[in-house]
């Protein structure tokens, strides 16, 4: 008698799920596997590659470089604004088109007259900032700015989510928002606690409320619940949860989501004293302000000269990545401390509870729901945060490990915008097919680059078969490379 097997279920979109994840990883030890058994095999091939590879990231890297310059004599450039004036003046669009000419004016007369190198740099800073500030009035004037809310309007939401950070790190990033030159009624802060972290929550809450009630327009400490269904432990559950407690305040005063600005920031994140003025004049002046994110330069110095030196300079790295893609708009995604519209944090239904990278995830969220019209504008101001430090060094280097490791978990995007860009067929092809290779292609090149560039040049040489090894390419492949890699 012929007995039949059972059909073994298969979920189709878990499978999915589980390929579009396996995806990147694949590619990058498929890369790597692949070019050391042909580096064994066919040594004059990678050795060809290799120089190609190198010169490659030679243009690469002047590239960037170019980019890097250029984001931070903006950045410098921009020093000093005085943003709360030109709030003031977006009251009166012509009239301040009318003052801004005159100030022009007056600029470009005295320009000739100054020598003193430091007093026309100033001069030269001081007419850059009017002029693309008259850029910006000009662009209001012509998409009719009557519906432009008043900069008074604007609340901005602060949200702090802490597990077991020391107190001394969250009043650090509190004094900072103390200290910020915006009004005060204006900033709704809330310091988003886990009630897992038991006592420490306890004290950290009571603290807390006694150093800072009756500072802020509103000061709220939550706590979000341990083991609610369908959250992990990550930042964005806590994040979610704090945001949602306080939609309710919002709904209660009757405060449009439109007029709410929230900044989900790092325990650790030391905004600059410009921020809030910064944010605010920038999100009133985007023409589409609620499809887009807005990113601050991050930098690591709040311990600098506490942390060694390996660690100042992979954070410093950091920092020369975000500037350079401040040039590169197009491809900007959020990345830590940035802020973003309420009314468009409600809509995409608050940050994924399940993802550790929550910074991008959110812009990713925010594109698909919006049909790729959405955009991150880059602030031109700063945030500053922790360098890694620890006890030892030993120590040091384990959480300089887990910190690289938490940004790589970026990576995990890419199952749910490959899943997405599917579906999604309203953003046209060739956006989705961009914003596809830009990821996959970051993800790898930083996963699989460093390795092939440091030691893959040598197989060919030490391992490569006497034939190879009797040839000029042998001889010289260490010098090509050495050389490329240094100019």
């Amino acid at each position: 008698m012929r007995t039949t097997l059972p059909l073994i279920a298969v979920d189709r979109d878990r499978f999915l799920q589980r390929v579009l994840e396996m995806i990147p990883g694949a590619l990058a030890w498929g890369t790597l596997i692949g070019l050391t058994i042909l580096a064994f095999l066919q040594p004059l091939v990678i050795a060809v590659f290799l120089i190609v590879y190198d010169f490659y990231w030679l243009v690469r890297a002047v590239y960037m470089g170019t980019h890097l310059v250029a984001g931070y004599r903006t950045l410098r450039w921009n020093r000093g604004a005085n943003w709360r004036d030109r709030l003031e003046r977006l009251r009166d669009i012509p009239e301040a088109v009318r003052s801004v000419e005159r100030r022009i004016e007056q600029l470009e007369e005295r320009m000739p007259a100054v020598t003193q190198h430091s007093e026309r740099r100033a001069l030269k800073r001081a007419l850059w900032q009017e002029r693309m500030f008259r850029n910006d009035l000009q662009r209001l004037a012509r998409i009719s700015a009557p519906s432009l809310p008043s900069w008074n309007d604007i609340i901005h939401l602060v949200v702090l989510p802490t597990y077991k950070e020391p107190l001394s790190v969250l009043t650090q990033s509190l004094d900072a928002l103390v200290a910020a030159e915006y009004p005060k009624d204006r900033l709704w802060v809330v310091v988003a606690l886990e009630e897992r972290a038991g006592m420490h929550t306890a004290h950290t809450q009571a603290a807390l409320e006694q150093r800072y009630r009756g500072i802020f327009g509103k000061f709220v400490t939550t706590v979000h619940p341990d083991g609610i269904a369908g959250e992990r432990q990550v930042k964005s559950a806590n994040a979610s949860y704090a945001a949602r407690e306080v939609q309710k305040l919002f709904d209660a005063d009757g405060i449009p989501y439109e007029n709410v600005i929230v900044s989900n920031f790092d325990a650790d994140t030391v905004a600059a004293n410009d921020y809030f003025g910064a944010l605010t004049y920038t999100y009133l002046v985007t023409p589409d302000r609620l499809r887009c994110s807005y990113q601050p330069l991050p930098l690591y110095h709040n311990n600098i000269w506490d942390a060694p030196a390996f660690t100042r300079i992979v954070s410093t790295n950091s920092s020369f990545w975000m500037l350079t893609q401040f040039m590169r708009p197009e491809k900007l995604v959020t990345f830590s401390s940035h802020s973003m519209p309420f009314r468009t944090l409600v809509d995409v239904g608050f940050w994924d509870p399940t993802v550790v990278s929550e910074d991008s995830r959110i812009f990713w969220q925010c594109y698909v729901q919006y049909g790729g019209h959405y955009r991150t504008v880059p602030l031109h101001t700063h945030v500053s945060m922790d360098v890694t430090c620890a006890s030892t060094m030993h120590r040091t280097f384990f959480h300089q490990y887990k910190q690289i490791r938490r940004w790589a978990w970026g990576v995990e995007n890419f199952p749910f915008i490959a899943k997405a860009f599917l579906t999604h067929r309203e953003i046209p092809l060739r956006d989705r097919a961009r914003r596809m290779f830009t990821l996959l292609e970051g993800g790898h090149s930083w996963a699989t680059a460093p390795l092939i560039l440091a030691f893959l040049g040598w197989i060919p040489v030490l391992f490569g078969h006497a034939e190879f090894q009797q040839t000029v390419l042998a001889f010289s492949l260490p010098r090509l490379t050495r050389t490329l890699l240094t100019v």
